[in-house]
Parts: structure tokens; C-alpha cells; sequence
């Protein structure tokens, strides 16, 4: 919950930006500035898995992926996949992944070496033999979509701190969940990467689709 807080206070934060006059949304450097992660990453595709307690099987999204550090210094990677559908859906991949979709992926695909999104936060040492092999996974969303964007975020370094033409209210939670409120006059982005989806066929028959990226570029988010 206090994840999905943040992205609607981001998201009220943008409007407030691009309503302004003459305002030009940051981009990020064409060249690294600071360090960059490797990433390397399937296609989303679905899956079912039969969850305790439920009649019918669920089924959710996942994407593999392998992260390489190249930096030339060891450095600390936390996941952070949004998935965002054309329909205005944002469907987060956090901690609260059921065990058994999980051990489902790793069976399926035979990757004894797979982590979770838990275990893959850490460091990541230098080198090819150091690169870590997880799974980003997402509940299922919204049937109407034809799009879906995920925001791949934790790859750089690169932030770039900006002060909105006029301050913004944002509930906060913290830890034990209290809220509070507060104003904020300025908005941090990170240099985050891109990827869009298109989904192909009708709704019925998307499960069975295979879905195809449509482009790949880095944001400020």
C-alpha cells in the first residue's frame, strides 16, 4: 500500500508539471553519467497456479531476467518492476508473490540458481560469474488492456531532483502504518527503464499469446 501511495502522489506530481507553462520533463543523459546495471530479460508471459484455499487456478505475469554488474565497483540492487496498462491499471511485482506461483517459475523453467524478489535484493558483486538470475511476477490485470508498459527502476544512479511549480499534498505511511501528511515541493526521479508491450488478439485468447515488445528506452521516473 505504501508503494502504490507513492506512485499516485508521483503520478499527481507529473500532472502538476506538465499543466505548467512552458514546463519540458527531464530526460535522462544519452551518456552514463553514473553507474548502470546490465539487465537481461524475457518476454512477460502468464501463468496459472492453483493458490490455497482457492477453487480455480490464478494467473499471474512473469518476466526472467539477469542482472550483470559491470560497473567496476560492487553495488546494492533492489527490484523494482511497475507494470502499467494502457487502461490506467498499475500492478506492482513486490514481496507479496505467493511461494507457490514462485516454485512454479523456477520448476517450469529448471533454474535451481532463480531468486525471489527477497533474495535478489543485495549486492551485486563485479563480473559475468557474479550476475544474478530472479523473476519479476504480477497479478493478473486488466483484460481490456491492448498495452502494458513495465518500469524496470534500481538499474542507475542517475536522479535528478526537481522543484514543482507549486507544492503537493502526499500521504505518507510508515512501517506500522500511520499515515500523515505532508507537502512536498520537490520530486526525486531516477533514470528508469522503459518497456512496452503490445498484446496481440483479443482478451480471451491473450493467455495464449505471445506478446510483443514494442519499444525499449530509458525514462527519468
Amino acid at each position: 500500500m505504501k508503494r502504490i501511495g507513492v506512485m499516485i502522489a508521483v503520478a499527481a506530481a507529473i500532472s502538476v508539471l506538465v499543466a505548467a507553462d512552458g514546463y519540458t520533463a527531464p530526460k535522462p543523459s544519452e551518456a552514463k553519467i553514473r553507474w548502470e546495471l546490465d539487465i537481461k530479460f524475457d518476454q512477460p508471459r502468464p501463468i496459472r497456479a492453483q493458490l490455497p484455499g482457492r477453487k480455480k487456478k490464478q494467473i499471474f505475469w512473469y518476466m526472467l531476467y539477469t542482472v550483470t554488474n559491470r560497473t567496476g565497483k560492487d553495488q546494492f540492487f533492489v527490484p523494482d518492476f511497475d507494470l502499467y496498462t494502457d487502461t490506467g491499471q498499475l500492478v506492482h511485482s513486490g514481496k507479496k508473490t505467493p511461494t507457490v506461483v514462485f516454485n512454479a517459475i523456477k520448476s517450469l523453467h529448471n533454474n535451481p540458481l532463480l531468486k525471489n524478489t527477497p533474495g535478489m535484493a543485495g549486492r551485486i558483486l563485479q563480473g559475468e560469474d557474479n550476475a544474478k538470475d530472479s523473476v519479476a511476477v504480477w497479478h493478473d490485470f486488466d483484460p481490456k488492456a491492448g498495452s502494458f508498459d513495465i518500469f524496470v527502476g534500481g538499474l542507475s544512479g542517475e536522479i535528478a531532483e526537481i522543484k514543482l511549480p507549486r507544492p503537493i499534498k502526499v500521504i505518507k505511511t510508515d512501517a506500522r502504518g500511520k499515515k500523515t501528511v505532508v507537502w512536498q515541493e520537490t520530486l526525486l526521479l531516477a533514470k528508469t527503464l522503459q518497456l512496452t508491450y503490445k498484446i496481440p488478439g483479443e482478451a480471451a485468447s491473450r493467455t495464449r499469446t505471445a506478446v510483443k515488445l514494442a519499444k525499449k528506452t530509458w525514462v527519468m521516473r
